[in-house]
């Protein structure tokens, strides 16, 4: 049909000049991102080289192996700053539970276990430091002289 003919001719609607065919759901760009860092980071916590973790990320959403490096980098920044802000409290449930144990092992009579613990314990915070145990570590010196050079 002509537009001669007095009708006009109409475009098939399409997503770029119709509104209502545009599909507004769903994540966005920030979403997606989040997701698959997330995924990456349980991976890392499962183990797995960075190359078999950044391969399976970009197999499962569909991405680029440059965009899996980037995630795998964000989600290796996420562990770090966990690991730093739990290190404190995991030291302190550690040493509580050594406590727990040296109690424990001392009504039993366990010498050596809380031996053990002890040494542990002093470890941790540093009981025998560099300068203790270079001073307690006996030094050996032995020098051989040459006879021809007297």
């Amino acid at each position: 049909m002509a537009e001669s003919d007095g009708q006009e001719v109409k475009k098939p609607l399409t997503v770029a000049n119709d509104e209502t065919k545009r599909w507004r759901g769903g994540k966005g760009a920030a979403d997606k991102m989040e997701e698959r860092t997330t995924w990456i980071y349980s991976e890392i916590l499962k183990g797995g080289t960075r190359r078999q973790i950044c391969c399976a990320a970009a197999v499962r959403f569909s991405t680029s192996e440059r965009t899996a490096n980037s995630d795998y980098s964000r989600a290796v920044e996420l562990l770090k700053v966990e690991q730093q802000g739990t290190r404190t409290e995991l030291l302190n449930q550690i040493q509580a539970l050594r406590l727990a144990t040296v109690r424990k092992a001392l009504a039993k009579g366990q010498l050596q276990t809380v031996a053990m613990l002890l040494k542990d314990m002093g470890a941790v915070i540093n009981e025998a430091g560099v300068e203790q145990q270079a001073a307690a570590a006996p030094q050996l010196s032995i020098t051989i002289d040459d006879k021809r050079a007297g």
